[in-house]
C-alpha cells in the first residue's frame, strides 16, 4: 500500500517540484457542475495519456477579481519570469520592491486557492509555480449578472 501526503499525493511527490504538471494552468469562472466535467474529463485524458491543463475555478466574475489582484497577478508573473521558481518569499518580496508580510500572505492565499504551491526548505519557504503559462478563461453571457457563488 502506498502512503499518501496530507494533500493526496504519495509519499514521493511530498516536494510538489517533484509532482507531474501540465505547462498551462486555466483560471475559470463556472458552476460546480461544469468544474466537475471538467475534471471528469481531465481523469479522462491523463488516463488516455493526452495532456490537460491544470484547472482552478471560481464560481462568480467578483471572486475571481477579488483574487486576482494587479498586486497577485504581478507576483504570478515574476514567478513566470524566474522559471517559476522564487529563493525565498523575502526575495520576492525584494523582486517585487514590496513588504513582507504583504508578499507572503498573497503567496499563502494564491496557494490555498491552488494557483501555486510553496516549497518548505529549511526556514525558508519557496514559492513555486510549475505552469509555463496561465490562461484566464472567463465567459461573459448576456442574461441577470450571477454574483451568488455556485453551491458546492
Amino acid at each position: 500500500m502506498t502512503d499518501h501526503t496530507t494533500d493526496g499525493w504519495p509519499d514521493k511527490y511530498s516536494d510538489p517540484r517533484d509532482r507531474p504538471h501540465p505547462d498551462i494552468l486555466r483560471v475559470t469562472v463556472e458552476s460546480f457542475d461544469a468544474a466537475r466535467e471538467g475534471t471528469v474529463g481531465a481523469v479522462d485524458a491523463v488516463a488516455e495519456r493526452e495532456s490537460a491543463p491544470a484547472v482552478v475555478s471560481f464560481a462568480t466574475v467578483g471572486e475571481l477579481r477579488k483574487m486576482l489582484t494587479d498586486r497577485r497577478i504581478e507576483l504570478l508573473r515574476t514567478l513566470l519570469n524566474t522559471d517559476g521558481a522564487a529563493e525565498s518569499i523575502s526575495a520576492l518580496a525584494e523582486d517585487l520592491g514590496r513588504d513582507y508580510r504583504t508578499v507572503h500572505d498573497d503567496v499563502s492565499l494564491l496557494a490555498d486557492y491552488g494557483l501555486l504551491f510553496v516549497v518548505d526548505e529549511g526556514q525558508s519557504k519557496r514559492p513555486y509555480l510549475p505552469y509555463e503559462r496561465i490562461h484566464l478563461d472567463v465567459e461573459l453571457a448576456g442574461g441577470e449578472p450571477d454574483e451568488e457563488p455556485a453551491p458546492a
